[in-house]
């Protein structure tokens, strides 16, 4: 549907065209937030009086800093007939108390039917907006007053859900067409007076995100040069990130004075007395004598700058550690959840062994549904040492139930991080209703972290059929999902794959299991290299839920049979270094060198069109053709691949990034196969800062997995090599039902080794059976 946007649309305004309601006016110290009804079901509340929204301005606001920006991305879309975001966003004492009105904008699709089509706006789960969807010309924009004491200091749920049809078609397939973006550069609360001067640590939770859904922290350290400063800058940096626990955040150390730049980010000066001097106009009292934490106005960093400084920079390197350990833990100690309400309401909890979590826990209330494609989505986190992705299925039990309009053809499938895991076909008419009904989801497209399960019932009916108009949708409803189904997880195999980089992504592992601090190696590109270790020892932090220990190394001596991390240009680091990760040390010199060169013009449409002539007229030509179509048959029948036919494991081939790649992460497990190396590095030192910020976003960061990743800034896209090979690392004791399942899970991963460990059991049975057979019997 991207013809139907327009490259400068116009921006108009209109009043919502229902009056919600809302609550009568509540004390300052609210309950919890009760979640929203996902996908856009309003709750069951009383009906108090109706409060006034109006149209938002369409000019320029005045002053940027009187706004908060609450989506926490660059985009936010409602997609299909029903779709509904949630989250979290952080509110300080005197924001909650200034906080007057929430503006929301969209725009939306043109084949959306104002008329049946609702986009609804939940604050702590009391509706808020209830408009129609009818502003695919442009973005419009609705102001919405917020009654007293609705919002509240500390978290606050924001939820945004909408319902549309079609105009004119009635097919399944006519319901992806269907969207409602939400502007995030346009939505946002307001405040009476500037409420955004940080006064306190406990405020840099409510830090937010700015227009684009991005966090930043801006550390100021004029003395970073010195051996001393780098710990304690990048140990602020994992606690400050865990702190406001924002989902696209970067670190960036600069030694000059920044601008402030609004919401969404933090200037932080760190260092020696003389060093705070030389930015801030004054120096906090006390900084001489004791570590000193404070926030002060600058006309400089602007208001609310923190300051961390001390007499030496081991007096703050402890006042950093009063910053890490509220939020720190003991390693040995498990979380029950992924913090992910920041940007999915509510956390995702994690599965240590089997378990069974209710969707009404798992956020997805009961849902009735009256079109012809319902989707709903569950989030689950997995450990680090998951293995039971080749053998392995959880199930949901489902409870739901459709009408006798539900036509035989219709099914239910389910989707795993995007993946099709399984499909339940109805296949007779009449309705039924399902009780506890097993829904088998195959566990390969798990991924440590978290993980998104989606649950997506294709209905049809003879009315849809027919089209005819006017009969848009049944208005009982022809499908209902139940809050009472469960997801059900098995027992499965705890034992850690290295390398592993989704592990790494998704909980930090194997850094936030390590006993002793991890060595981190900085190799030249000054500031940019050390923004860069920031950025993702920040990323690592918040995946594992707590700052990582690290000891800042100069030489390779010193790293020792120690899990570590490599970050700098390429060409600072040794050959050795470079074949021990898996890239070649030739890429020193050649990484980059083609963009210098001029490059030929390729005709991509003529190639295209050649490449599927010759592949037409050789796909099924001679024994490469029945080789390719004998691998198509046991792919698609018994889904077995050439690679799981090997005895050995595929060797680790050494890697040449391309001139199209402006980040790499390589990790592969060190000269003494005991310890894990993991390398960021790029062919600039710019390259590598702008490399960073970009996969530190989200959608990109949860793409990070394999043994390499590779990232493009210029097309925002990221790209993963597979593990060719790897190490097992025991996570917890070799318990007899544990080995099981790891040798269970191996064996289905390797077919050829299980048939060849099958056959030599067929042969010792007959050697022991032919044995017996010669002491039995009469001669």
């Amino acid at each position: 549907m991207s013809p139907e946007r327009k490259a400068s649309p116009p921006v108009k305004t209109e009043p919502p065209a229902r009056q919600p309601a809302t609550p009568a006016p509540a004390a300052k110290a609210a309950p919890a937030p009760s979640p929203a009804p996902s996908n856009g079901q309003l709750p069951v509340a009383p009906s108090p009086a109706p409060i006034a929204s109006r149209p938002a301005p369409s000019g320029t606001p005045t002053d940027a800093t009187l706004r908060r920006y609450v989506i926490p991305s660059d985009r936010l879309s409602l997609t299909g007939e029903i779709d509904s975001k949630q989250w979290t966003i952080q509110l300080s004492a005197e924001e909650a108390e200034a906080a007057t009105t929430l503006n929301v904008a969209y725009q939306n699709a043109i084949v959306v039917a104002p008329e049946t089509s609702v986009l609804r706006v939940f604050v702590n789960g009391v509706p808020i907006l209830e408009n129609p969807v009818k502003s695919p010309d442009g973005i419009s924009e609705v102001a919405v007053p917020l009654p007293a004491g609705l919002v509240r200091q500390g978290s606050n749920l924001i939820t945004i859900a909408a319902q549309q049809r079609h105009r004119t078609d009635c097919t399944i397939e006519s319901t992806y067409e269907l969207w409602t973006e939400i502007a995030p550069e346009r939505t946002y609360l307001s405040f009476r007076g500037d409420t955004r001067r940080m006064t306190r640590l406990e405020d840099v939770a409510s830090i937010g995100v700015d227009a684009a859904g991005k966090t930043r922290f801006n550390i100021i350290a004029p003395g970073i040069d010195v051996v001393t400063a780098t710990k304690p800058v990048l140990r602020l940096a994992e606690g400050l990130a865990v702190y406001a626990n924002m989902p696209n955040q970067s670190v960036q150390i600069t030694q000059e004075a920044v601008r402030p730049a609004g919401s969404g980010s933090l200037n932080i000066v760190v260092g020696l007395p003389a060093d705070v001097q030389r930015v801030l106009a004054e120096v906090p009292n006390g900084a001489s004598v004791s570590p000193t934490i404070s926030f002060v106005d600058d006309p400089e960093t602007g208001a609310g700058t923190m300051v961390v400084t001390g007499p030496t920079w081991q007096a703050i390197e402890t006042a950093v550690d009063t910053i890490t350990t509220p939020v720190d833990r003991p390693i040995d100690t498990q979380r029950s959840a992924l913090s992910t309400q920041a940007w999915h309401y509510p956390n995702a909890p994690i599965f240590f062994s089997g378990g069974k979590q209710s969707f009404a826990k798992l956020g997805a209330s009961t849902q009735e549904f009256s079109g012809r494609r319902f989707r709903t989505e569950i989030l689950i986190g997995i450990p680090a040492d998951f293995y039971a992705n080749d053998y392995g299925e959880a199930r949901i039990l489902l409870d739901a139930a459709y009408t006798a309009d539900v036509l035989p053809g219709s099914h239910i499938d389910v989707y795993v991080n995007g993946n099709i895991a399984s499909t339940l076909p109805i296949t007779s008419g009449g309705g039924a209703i399902l009780r506890q009904l097993p829904v088998s989801v195959t566990m390969r497209h798990f991924r440590p972290g978290a993980n998104t399960i989606a649950v997506e019932a294709h209905l049809r009916t003879a009315a849809d059929e027919a089209c005819v108009p006017g009969g848009e949708a049944d208005a009982g409803g022809r499908f209902v999902l139940f809050d009472t189904s469960n997801f059900e997880m098995p027992d499965f195999a705890r034992m850690a794959q290295v390398p592993n980089l989704a592990g790494l992504a998704g909980t930090g592992f194997p850094y936030n299991r390590s006993p002793q601090p991890t060595p981190v190696v900085i190799n030249g590109g000054g500031t940019a290299s050390l923004s860069t270790a920031a950025t993702f020892l920040a990323k690592m932090s918040v995946a594992a839920g707590r700052p990582l220990a690290i000891e800042p190394v100069s030489s390779m001596a010193m790293v020792g049979e120690r899990d570590a991390l490599f970050f700098g240009p390429i060409s600072q680091f040794q050959p050795e270094v470079l074949a021990q990760v898996g890239i070649a040390p030739q890429s020193r010199m050649a990484w980059g060198d083609e963009t210098a060169l001029p490059q030929p013009e390729i005709d991509l449409q003529q190639t295209t069109a050649t490449f599927e002539k010759w592949r037409d007229q050789l796909s099924n030509a001679g024994w490469r053709g029945q080789v390719s179509s004998l691998q198509e048959w046991l792919n698609r029948n018994f889904d077995i691949t050439l690679e799981s036919l090997r005895l050995t494991p595929r060797g680790a081939d050494q890697f040449t990034p391309s001139a199209e790649t402006s980040l790499l992460i390589a990790q592969r497990p060190a000269p003494d196969d005991e310890a894990v190396w993991t390398m960021v590095t790029a062919p600039t030192a710019d390259a590598l800062w702008e490399g960073a910020e970009g996969l530190a976003q989200t959608p990109q960061w949860n793409r990070v997995g394999g043994e390499m990743v590779l990232f493009n800034a210029t097309e925002q896209s990221t790209s993963t090599h597979a593990v060719s090979t790897f190490n097992f690392r025991p996570t917890g004791p070799l318990t007899f039902a544990n080995v099981r399942l790891v040798v269970a899970n191996w064996l289905s991963g390797n077919v050829l080794s299980f048939a060849a460990a099958l056959f030599v059991a067929c042969m010792l049975l007959g050697v022991a059976t032919l044995l017996l057979l010669q002491n039995l019997g009469r001669r």
